[in-house]
């Protein structure tokens, strides 16, 4: 009973912690339209680094990577050259060149950036890039919320459904008040206590277990094979899982609660610092991660839900004090995924729907955005909220699904649009249809996905479609570069 007690109360110390950073960050909040989507560009390197990558990773690498490597041991290995590679790309050579063209135009969410770039009175584009974002979007923050709810089934014993409102409710009561500033401020605090738990738990359980033999010895008497890089396939079906292994990293490019971060960016130091910054974040949450997944293999020997291998251990290998931090911390990263999504998804029906041309701001111009950002994020919630009661998901496998949605839909048309000057709208509205029912077809066939995760072919058909219908409207003469 006194554990118990204990366990609540550092959580809620915690938790009131948070809300209270968030909410208090309102007070710095400027009275403009952009203010509470893009933080009026103020980021610093710590805020764009931290925020960028608890808002990227959270519920699905606390839960769901680690959940990975219980099942399948150091074959999940192969998932860090690809993200690795998705974080180098994205901050520097990406980064830079998204906020200087934002911060000319004015664009304050990806279908604005990506209308100005292509099309700036495409219906087309805009519907097209809204839709992904929606879609994708809803069913990302679903998975997130699915993420609070087990962590705190797992650690508090209370129902499943519990945990989803809990946080929904944690997220709204800093984001409706704060917005993007709020958010960012929670997120730095988040992803500290990520890199806390993902580094402290792995040593605290090979102290517990006596290092790393008798953890390998325990995992080899029940399945060698985990303790391959292979996991026991072999040929194509080898071949198919390191690709797509590997390929994850593809859809960073097209993350719009991620290139958001770099749109805030103060200024193109502020990137090259977080960028260094978020590589090494990286670096420590990753294989903290996946070796705590795999050590956890012999320490629990078998889990009905593997994705609650983290919370469990906290539980039992914490006092009770600090394990109400630590669980407290994991739910609070998987808001900051959530909170941030839902920014993205509410001011692009407000800006990007609601609105179709931006026009002269004034006081009331602020006060209409300012409301409708909010209704918008109450509903998308709520809809949310439901979804993830509908069914008890597995994670990791959710949040691939509408990560290669974002990723293939927006990856390529991002790149291109920044990189290759010849891209044009034709290609842009070829390339996002492209990468959308591609995902969506080859995760609907079962021999396709079991043989290769659809964001490769995907993100490759997307790509090519963008360059190919580019070429052939300019020389139609169809469509001006």
């Amino acid at each position: 009973m006194e554990s118990n007690l204990a366990l609540w109360i550092s959580f809620i110390v915690y938790t009131v912690g948070i809300i209270t950073v968030g909410l208090y960050s309102s007070r710095l909040r400027r009275k403009t339209s952009d203010d509470f989507v893009l933080a009026s560009r103020e980021l610093g390197p710590w805020a764009s680094a931290l925020s960028a990558s608890a808002s990227s990773e959270s519920g699905w690498v606390m839960l769901g990577l680690v959940g990975e490597a219980f099942v399948f041991g150091w074959a999940t290995m192969w998932i860090v050259p690809g993200i690795a590679a998705g974080y180098l790309f994205n901050w520097f050579v990406l980064a830079e060149r998204l906020r200087k063209s934002t911060q000319q135009s004015g664009a304050v969410t990806l279908p604005q950036f990506i209308c100005h770039r292509f099309g700036p009175d495409s219906k087309a584009l805009r519907g097209i890039a809204v839709l992904i974002i929606f879609a994708a979007m809803l069913g990302y923050v679903a998975a997130q919320m699915n993420a609070a709810g087990k962590a705190f089934e797992a650690v508090f014993s209370l129902p499943y459904w519990i945990g989803v409102l809990a946080g929904a409710g944690i997220i709204l009561t800093y984001t409706i008040t704060g917005g993007f500033r709020a958010i960012c401020w929670t997120d730095i605090v988040q992803a500290t206590f990520m890199v806390i738990a993902l580094i402290g738990m792995p040593i605290i359980l090979l102290i517990h277990m006596g290092g790393y033999e008798p953890i390998s010895a325990a995992i080899a008497a029940e399945n060698p094979e985990l303790l391959t890089f292979s996991g026991g396939r072999t040929g194509f079906a080898l071949l198919g899982f390191v690709i797509g292994m590997l390929g994850i990293g593809l859809g960073y490019p097209g993350q719009p609660h991620v290139l958001s971060r770099f749109m805030a960016a103060r200024d193109s130091e502020a990137v090259k610092r977080a960028g260094r910054i978020a590589f090494v974040w990286f670096i420590f949450v990753y294989s903290g991660a996946i070796f705590f997944g795999v050590a956890s293999r012999a320490y629990f020997g078998d889990l009905a839900d593997p994705e609650q291998a983290l919370p469990l251990a906290l539980g039992q290998l914490l006092p009770p004090l600090l394990a109400g931090f630590v669980i407290a911390a994991i739910v609070s990263a998987i808001c900051s995924t959530a909170d941030s999504q839902l920014i993205v998804v509410s001011s692009s029906l407000s800006r990007d729907i609601l609105t179709w041309t931006r026009r002269k701001e004034t006081g009331r111009d602020w006060g209409r955005f300012l409301r409708v950002d909010r209704l918008m994020l109450v509903l998308l919630a709520l809809i949310s909220v439901i979804f993830a009661l509908t069914e008890n998901r597995v994670i990791f496998e959710f949040v691939l699904y509408a990560w290669a949605a974002l990723g293939a839909g927006f990856g390529p048309v991002v790149i291109l649009g920044l990189l290759w000057k010849r891209a044009n709208k034709a290609g842009a509205i070829a390339g996002m249809l492209t990468g959308l029912i591609t995902t969506v077809i080859w995760r609907n066939v079962p021999v396709l996905k079991s043989a290769l995760y659809e964001l490769v072919p995907a993100f490759v058909l997307a790509f090519l479609a963008v360059v190919l219908v580019s070429l052939v409207t300019q020389r139609s003469g169809k469509e001006r570069t």
